[in-house]
């Protein structure tokens, strides 16, 4: 209920006054105006002012400043005018008594207000109310329903006589009447008022208000009524008391709506527009001076301020037509003056508030105007600064929160950054998230506020009313402040509750970790660890523990690498899965899981909806959580141990082995206290290096590692066996011997060479130059040395002479026999080489004389037989080299001798071979590699013509 007690009612000159020079009409003298006639009540419809003479009995039709007519309305005595609607299409409606054939009758006559034929005026409708020749006797007051259909007679004697229409309206014949009787007292005033499809009637009397719901339903208003009131635009009823003249009150037809108080005793009251009540009030009387005139106020009862007031010295009648008030006064000499009040533009409203500083009422006004959020918050915002330098900061915080989503609120929050302003600043930013307009920042500085004003209540009941809706404000922040702030069971229940994982984790495991309290960190560690088992999605707890996993292990260890174990299983059972099941058509049921595979299931409290979903996540792999053991390394052997021995389809299998690996080399290097130490080995490191061995020599992991990754941990840990085992098998032999020197494992040298040495001579070579070095010692090596390689043909001595010649240590004695026997057989080679030469230049030289015969000389063929059918020859017939003849029917080739078969096909089917070999390179290339003297192979190859500069078929 508005009380406008509560604040000051303001004054304002909102309409304009314009008075209208009154004339007489078409410029006749003898047309009266408005002194000539006595004035009794008034209405008006469209343009036309009704005013009614009783005295007279003449109503008088006003328009366009002069007086246009009058006419008769009842021949007996005229009672009541009403204007049922202001527009032209409204009716004038009259109440009095005819007489005809002397008998006089009460009737309700309607006019058409459009005509202009005054003189000729008849009624459109006439209703006898009571019966002829009974006119209506205590008659007090009359209205009738705007829309006509229903009328009613408030009585002397309390009774309410009513006419109501039963179809449309007053204007048909079907009607009927009814009698209500209130409480015997004389009825004061009558308001038939339409809400919700049901006509009420307003009464009111000396003592009471009585409003007739749907003309049935009674409900009394027990206060002093009298006559002062009106019908507003919705229906309701708006006057004054009789005992208390200065309050407005406003009634609907079941309680009291609202009350003002405006100074001054109402001695009429009309409802005007949709929100102003006019008003005409008599001064307070002095006892020392009488004040007769009389104010006209025009009330807004929507913004509660008097848009207009004026005193005058007697007003006749005010009458309200459409959006003008017309005012009929008279001063002390009896001449009248009509007055028309238009209100002014709403532009001018507003800046008559703003230069008074009215913000309240500007904004009251604004927002009944439906205005823009904008101007309403504009507003607000200079109210609240011209509160704010005034020093009224609970006045000026209460305007800036009207700001909330169109202002700034930096601009707000700046003002009250000081820390006697901090509960005013509470307020803007609680505001701020009621109206979803925050963001992480006003939560994070609302938040602190709670807390240094020690306000935590209130902060866990801003938490729970928001629900913790994101929207509302930033979570992530909220639950940083209260972790910042020490409230850590605060934050760990909004960090469950929005299943903010990474922030409940952190929480848990950091927040006693530097303290010395280490079992209550073990079991904060520990609820961490269940956390993420029970509660985090399944996609997400590889996730978490990679992220906390250190932690954990060094707090918890055992129930760490169980959850670690047990998520590797469940990796591990679906990569089963996969093969035993098509992926695109994924898992329908939990029943498919095998026993151990429902075990692991069950151990992360999955539900069995889950395992529908299960081939769309992605899973990390084994080896992403080895860096977790790194503080505490004693559990890695169990997890590398249980990787190998428990998943047989690792997807990153390699990594795995080379962490085993690396594992044991790290616990091998231990026991070497020192370098110099390195290569004694106790029963420990003994033990240790057999199990490394065993691990790498087992032919079903040699497909698990790479042995080139291997090779490069061995040689970082100086694990011996190792290098030398996979420099074997990776056939890195000239490697292996440079190791053997590091080692300087001189027998080991002689037999690596010995057995590789024929194939890479350069073995030989490099262990001669590492034997022939002074400062290595191994001089007594070099007579060894030189009796091996003394039957490999490829190996120059002038090569052997030069490489220990840079050694002055060598002895001659050491060299003298392989240099003699080298000799020796080198001597005796040339001697059968030389021999072989002159045979071979022998028969060249005969072969060249035969060639040169057959090139010079003609061959004569004496034979008179065919050597086949030895007949006598005949031509045509064929003769070869060999001194065979043949006819041609007798031969059966024309390239071979029928008796010398063997030597031509021999000599077709090496050419043969020979152009077959010149087009395949490989058997040279292996014959040249396998070759003790290659330049014999390459000799051999160009004598036989097989390579050849031949072009590609």
């Amino acid at each position: 209920m508005r009380q406008a007690e509560v604040e000051q009612v303001k004054k304002f000159q909102f309409f304009n006054q314009e008075n209208i020079q009154d004339q007489r009409a078409n410029g006749d003298p003898t047309a009266p105006t408005l002194n000539d006639i006595g004035i009794s009540d008034g209405c008006g419809i469209g343009t036309k002012l009704f005013l009614s003479s009783q005295s007279k009995n003449l109503i008088y039709v006003y328009e366009a400043n002069s007086i246009q007519g009058c006419f008769q309305p009842h021949n007996e005595s005229f009672r009541v005018m009403k204007c049922t609607r202001e527009s032209r299409e409204g009716k004038l409606v009259t109440f009095g008594i005819d007489s005809e054939n002397n008998q006089k009758s009460s009737f309700v006559k309607f006019w058409d207000p459009n005509t202009t034929d005054y003189q000729n005026m008849k009624p459109i409708k006439v209703i006898l109310v009571n019966k002829v020749g009974q006119p209506l006797q205590n008659f007090n007051c009359f209205c009738i329903a705007k829309d006509l259909s229903a009328m009613a007679f408030g009585l002397q004697d309390g009774q309410i006589l009513i006419f109501k229409a039963k179809s449309q309206n007053l204007m048909t014949m079907d009607f009927k009447d009814q009698v209500i009787q209130t409480d015997q007292e004389p009825i004061k005033s009558v308001h038939l008022s339409r809400q919700d499809q049901n006509l009420n009637l307003f009464c009111t009397t000396d003592s009471n208000i009585i409003c007739f719901q749907n003309m049935q339903n009674r409900k009394k208003f027990s206060i002093p009524a009298g006559a002062q009131f009106d019908l507003t635009a919705k229906g309701t009823l708006i006057g004054c008391p009789k005992d208390d003249t200065s309050t407005i009150v406003e009634y609907s037809d079941t309680k009291k709506e609202a009350t003002w108080n405006v100074d001054g005793d109402k001695i009429e009251v009309r409802f005007f527009k949709q929100n102003y009540l006019i008003m005409l009030i008599s001064p307070r009387q002095d006892k020392e001076q009488v004040d007769q005139s009389v104010q006209l106020t025009i009330f807004d009862l929507l913004n509660n301020y008097i848009a207009y007031y004026k005193k005058f010295e007697k007003i006749q009648r005010f009458i309200p037509v459409g959006d003008y008030l017309y005012v009929i006064t008279q001063n002390n000499r009896g001449e009248k003056n009509l007055i028309r009040l238009t209100e002014k533009e709403n532009t001018h409203k507003i800046e008559i508030f703003f230069k008074n500083n009215y913000f309240d009422v500007m904004y009251r006004f604004a927002s009944n105007q439906s205005s823009d959020k904008t101007l309403l918050a504009e507003i607000s915002r200079l109210h609240g600064d011209h509160l704010y330098d005034q020093h009224d900061f609970q006045g000026a915080i209460k305007q800036y929160i009207n700001t909330a989503g169109i202002l700034e609120p930096s601009y707000v929050i700046g003002k009250f950054l000081d820390v006697s302003h901090v509960d005013f600043l509470i307020q803007y930013l609680a505001a701020l998230h009621h109206e979803k307009q925050a963001d992480k920042n006003h939560t994070a500085l609302l938040l602190n506020c709670y807390v240094k004003q020690k306000q935590i209540t209130k902060l866990e009941e801003f938490l729970k009313e928001s629900s913790f809706d994101s929207d509302l404000f930033d979570i992530d922040t909220a639950i940083k402040e209260c972790r910042q702030l020490g409230h850590i069971d605060l934050a760990l229940r909004l960090a469950k509750s929005r299943q903010k994982n990474e922030a409940y984790l952190s929480i848990l495991i950091e927040t006693n970790k530097d303290q010395n309290n280490k079992e209550q960190n073990r079991q904060d560690c520990k609820s961490a660890l269940m956390y993420i088992r029970e509660e985090i999605q399944l996609d997400e707890k590889a996730q978490y523990l990679k992220e906390f996993g250190q932690q954990l292990m060094k707090a918890e260890p055992e129930l760490c690498l169980e959850i670690i174990q047990n998520l590797v299983l469940l990796i591990s059972m679906v990569q089963n899965l996969k093969k035993r099941i098509d992926s695109q058509k994924g898992i329908e049921s939990i029943s498919i899981l095998t026993p151990e595979e429902l075990k692991v299931w069950r151990y992360f409290n999955l539900s069995d909806e889950e395992i529908k979903k299960v081939f769309s996540i992605t899973f990390g792999k084994p080896d992403e959580f080895l860096h977790l053991f790194v503080v505490n390394d004693e559990y890695l052997e169990s997890y590398l141990k249980f990787l190998i021995e428990n998943c047989k389809t690792l997807p990153n299998e390699k990594a795995i082995f080379h962490r085993y690996f690396e594992y044991h080399l790290e616990k091998y290097q231990l026991f070497y206290k020192d370098e110099s130490k390195i290569g004694i080995r106790d029963t420990q490191l003994q033990s240790k290096e057999q199990g490394i061995m065993k691990l790498l020599e087992n032919q079903e992991n040699e497909k698990k590692y790479d042995k080139n990754h291997l090779l490069v941990l061995f040689k970082m840990y100086n694990f011996v066996p190792g290098i030398i085992f996979l420099l074997k098998k990776l056939q890195m032999r000239e490697e292996l011997l440079n190791f053997y020197i590091s080692l300087k494992q001189n027998d080991q040298i002689i037999n690596l060479c010995s057995e590789y040495g024929r194939e890479e001579t350069n073995l030989w070579i490099q262990a001669l130059k590492y034997f022939a070095k002074p400062e290595n010692g191994a001089e007594n090596y070099i007579e060894k040395v030189l009796v091996l390689v003394s039957s490999l043909e490829n190996l120059s001595p002038l090569l052997i002479l030069n490489i220990l010649s840079k050694n002055r240590n060598v002895n001659f004695k050491l060299v003298k026999n392989y240099f003699t026997n080298k000799i020796s057989k080198d001597k005796k080679q040339i001697d059968d080489c030389q021999k072989v030469v002159k045979e071979k230049m022998k028969k060249a030289t005969e072969l060249r004389a035969e060639y040169k015969k057959l090139k010079t000389q003609a061959k004569v063929f004496q034979s008179t037989k065919c050597n086949c059918c030895d007949a006598i020859l005949s031509l045509p017939s064929y003769h070869f080299l060999c001194g065979h003849s043949y006819h041609e029917h007798c031969i059966h080739t024309e390239r071979a001798c029928l008796l010398c078969p063997q030597d031509t096909q021999m000599f077709f089917k090496r050419k043969q071979e020979f152009i077959e070999a010149s087009k395949e390179t490989k058997p040279f290339k292996e014959k040249l590699y396998a070759a003790a003297d290659k330049f014999d192979v390459i000799c051999e190859y160009l004598g036989q013509g097989i390579i050849s500069n031949q072009k590609a078929d």
